[in-house]
């Protein structure tokens, strides 16, 4: 790909301010001019060559942006409905968000095994009522997306005694997973899952991908969310929970956000919710991503961090 020059960088992250200042501190050749949805004027997009942030609050076939870099790892808010320019570049930011998703995920599956919350709730009333936790030692784990966050969930499940398996699209194998399955054959693999963790993209082919039929296959899984909130049907979600093949689920991400008041998960049995809080991309990490795909993009090179539009990923 031909070498590209960036001056005018286009900043609508919602820590634009402090975003600014960590990329003029290691590149005063760069004009940064942060702006939100209220301040950004008609000129911004025709004097930006690059744009940060994590939506797209402006038609980029309409302005002289090049490229365009996420903030997160998801470019679902960036991608939208329409059609991608063929000649702006996507990148993204991945960082550490892996291991702290991981994180996430063995933390709540630990929370789950060891009925941290039922013993709360007995501590809460008095109650002296001895079950055995089940542990996870031994169990499986059913992983959508095999990529890097994927990848990090499994390698932590696997420290723990439990067995992963994979799906993707192409269910190519992949290390560290112990098999990986393609798409086609989700329903199939849900039936051996303690959990289900969805840590797919957002893509048109993912939309709705957890849905009545892969949900009507588990038996008593509980369900990790911390994709997307596009992937999974949250009323088939909600029959499965009543019909009991679904245990339980940890919900970190969903369709509205902020969850609103009167949705049904707020007081579903066995729903953990929690405010997208599972991979938060730190402000060092996405500026850091941001100047290393610079630095390929000015040298000619396509980006590692690049992102194929009609894929979404």
């Amino acid at each position: 790909m031909p070498a590209i020059r960036i001056r005018h960088v286009l900043i609508t992250d919602d820590r634009g301010d402090a975003l600014a200042t960590y990329l003029a501190a290691r590149r005063s050749d760069l004009d940064c001019r942060v702006r939100t949805t209220s301040t950004l004027t008609e000129s911004d997009p025709q004097w930006a060559d690059a744009l940060v942030g994590f939506t797209t609050p402006i038609a980029l076939d309409r302005s002289s942006i090049r490229w365009v870099h996420s903030t997160g790892a998801g470019v679902d808010g960036l991608l939208g409905r329409k059609r991608w320019p063929d000649e702006v570049t996507l990148t993204r930011t991945t960082g550490a968000l892996g291991a702290r998703m991981a994180e996430y995920c063995v933390g709540h599956a630990l929370a789950v095994s060891q009925r941290i919350l039922p013993f709360h709730r007995d501590q809460q009333a008095g109650r002296w009522a001895p079950v055995e936790p089940a542990g996870v030692r031994g169990t499986t784990a059913v992983i959508i997306g095999t990529g890097s966050v994927g990848s990090a969930i499994a390698t932590q499940f696997n420290a723990l005694g439990c067995s992963s398996i994979g799906v993707s699209r192409s269910g190519f194998p992949t290390p560290p997973f112990e098999h990986v399955h393609p798409v086609e054959r989700l329903a199939d693999s849900v039936s051996e899952a303690h959990w289900l963790v969805l840590a797919a993209p957002l893509t048109r082919e993912t939309r709705g991908l957890v849905g009545v039929t892969v949900l009507a296959h588990c038996r008593g899984a509980v369900v990790i969310n911390v994709a997307r909130g596009g992937l999974l049907d949250t009323a088939a979600l909600l029959d499965a929970l009543n019909a009991g093949t679904v245990a339980g689920a940890v919900l970190d991400v969903f369709d509205t956000e902020p969850l609103p008041p009167d949705s049904p998960l707020w007081c579903a049995p066995g729903v953990v919710i929690t405010p997208h809080v599972a991979g938060v991309t730190r402000l060092e990490e996405a500026g850091a991503a941001f100047l290393e795909a610079l630095t390929h993009l000015e040298a000619g090179r396509r980006p590692p961090s690049a992102v194929d539009p009609k894929r979404g990923y």
